[in-house]
């Protein structure tokens, strides 16, 4: 086929409403979409859950979307990377996982498991505690000591106790081992302000000599630190219910957290060789791992970081093709940063249009939709680049105000401008591609309260490539088809891309051209 230019214009936060008064889309007046969908091809896109690497049923964002959109692969999140691993029982043949009970069994020694206890998944996940626990089950391993963290942040601030009860009905059920060796709240053992010696010593003690205080009786501990008015689960000073659960020589350590922005500081004080922040008791030949990686020296990681051979960007650099980059200030990572697999670097050829922050005052808004129109229509018409690729973050923006009425003028501006875009875009030989990262602004009510609703959304996002070779007319028994059929997801947009550019598809990518389904 006859290589093509090409426009990836992103709406940012569009996605497929309902035909329901949550839709500023059912009551805005937009010919130029309805004739775009109605005259070339359109379809619906997957945006969120497991379609862009998040736990299903969890909506896409703008960052996600942007990684997934540039990439061509699906980055799995590490929580979900590991319940899938579960899932499938890959996770109970780790290779790493298995080292960890022939090193305690070699040494008779005791595995250690270290983790948040938390109602949300963020930074832990209970389901994770509870599969290493079954797998010490199936191995008959019964040395297991668990270290745990009280939540109260993004947990109720009075939940440690349910989830512990929660935690021993898990044990009982299911017959699973693990005793309760320490306590400690997240403000002392997940500081992510640099205060090693007052927090991050203070767990590091606790786990190593026990410094904390006794106890006997944890449900009677808790339910009286819970009548105290300004006590919270996050502040609870470390306390030590078993002593033989403190850390020795020759025993194993598991990390069970996966967001390892709070547990640096904790984790560098295990496994960076050189640390000065405090003195270390030392303990000889531990086996120490963690389910993924937490920083940049050698020691075992149970899932490493997901690697991205290549990006949109680099392919179209490497074919020795000119892009431009068209984006405002605040979202302008999202296409420097995200859309490249998390790398910020110059690439031969490509060269960047910032522009100004979109204001939230219409009036304002109205004359920045124009000049980001205005300079798209410019750059088309001058035809330098072969690849023009705009990120439009309006939709969003106003989705997460919950002004209705403001989305419905945003909606028709949009329309209104999409108009000439789309003359020059034929005018001028070049593919438009039409799609979003994520949904948002489609939904900005909630049916059950009535109230605004600002959140992003589930909904699929619409795709829709203007190319003069692929109009055709649709029936309008087709159009309703085409309005509820998925074909894809995100990930299939760039090897689309690559198809009009005459490019091979990397091997890496996970996506697959829609163009076989317009031909």
């Amino acid at each position: 086929m006859k290589r093509k230019k090409v426009i990836l214009l992103i709406l940012d936060g569009w996605g497929q409403g309902e035909e329901n008064i949550s839709n500023p889309f059912r009551l805005a007046k937009t010919p130029t979409f309805n004739y775009l969908q109605k005259n070339f091809p359109f379809c619906l896109l997957n945006a969120s859950g497991y379609a862009v690497g998040l736990s299903s049923f969890e909506p896409g964002n703008c960052e996600i979307g942007h990684l997934t959109i540039g990439t061509g692969i699906v980055y799995y999140q590490p929580a979900v990377k590991i319940n899938l691993a579960i899932e499938n029982k890959e996770f109970f043949k780790n290779e790493i996982l298995l080292n960890i009970f022939d090193h305690c069994q070699k040494f008779n020694s005791k595995l250690h498991l270290i983790t948040l206890l938390s109602k949300s998944n963020q930074i832990s996940d209970f389901n994770h505690l509870i599969a290493v626990l079954e797998l010490c089950r199936e191995k008959n391993f019964n040395n297991v000591y668990l270290h745990l963290f009280t939540d109260g942040i993004d947990s109720p601030h009075k939940s440690a106790l349910s989830l512990i009860e929660k935690l021993e009905t898990y044990q009982k059920t299911k017959n699973l081992p693990g005793k309760i060796a320490t306590l400690c709240g997240r403000f002392y053992s997940l500081d992510t302000t640099g205060d090693y010696f007052f927090k991050t010593q203070r767990t590091f003690l606790l786990l190593f000599e026990g410094k904390g205080t006794l106890i006997n009786d944890l449900k009677n501990f808790l339910t009286l630190k819970y009548k105290e008015k300004d006590f919270n689960d996050d502040i609870l000073e470390p306390v030590i219910l078993d002593s033989e659960g403190i850390i020795k020589d020759n025993d194993a350590i598991l990390f069970l957290i996966h967001e390892n922005k709070y547990i640096y500081q904790l984790a560098n004080s295990f496994l960076n060789p050189n640390f000065q922040e405090f003195k270390r008791p030392q303990r000889e030949n531990l086996f120490i791992t963690s389910l993924v990686r937490y920083l940049d020296v050698d020691y075992p990681v149970i899932f490493e970081k997901q690697k991205i051979l290549t990006h949109l960007t680099k392919i179209i650099s490497e074919n020795n093709l000119k892009q431009i980059k068209i984006i405002d200030e605040k979202n302008k990572a999202l296409l420097k940063y995200y859309f490249n697999g998390f790398i910020e670097e110059e690439h031969p050829g490509e060269i960047f249009k910032i522009l100004p922050s979109f204001s939230d005052d219409i009036n304002i808004l109205k004359e920045q939709i124009k000049e980001f129109f205005n300079f798209l229509e410019i750059t088309i018409k001058e035809s330098l680049f072969d690849v023009i690729i705009a990120n439009l973050s309006v939709f969003n923006n106003v989705g997460h105000t919950g002004n209705f009425n403001l989305a419905i003028q945003v909606i028709e501006e949009v329309d209104k401008y999409l108009k000439n875009l789309i003359d020059k875009t034929l005018e001028n030989g070049y593919s438009l591609i039409l799609t979003s990262d994520h949904g948002k602004i489609e939904k900005m009510i909630n049916f059950k309260t009535g109230k605004k609703y600002t959140e992003n959304t589930l909904n699929p996002v619409p795709f829709i490539l203007v190319d003069k070779d692929y109009f055709k007319e649709k029936t309008t028994e087709e159009l309703i088809i085409e309005k509820k059929k998925i074909r894809g997801s995100l990930v299939d947009i760039t090897p689309t891309i690559l198809e009009l550019l005459d490019i091979p598809i990397p091997s890496s990518f996970m996506g697959k051209s829609l163009l076989n389904f317009f031909k």
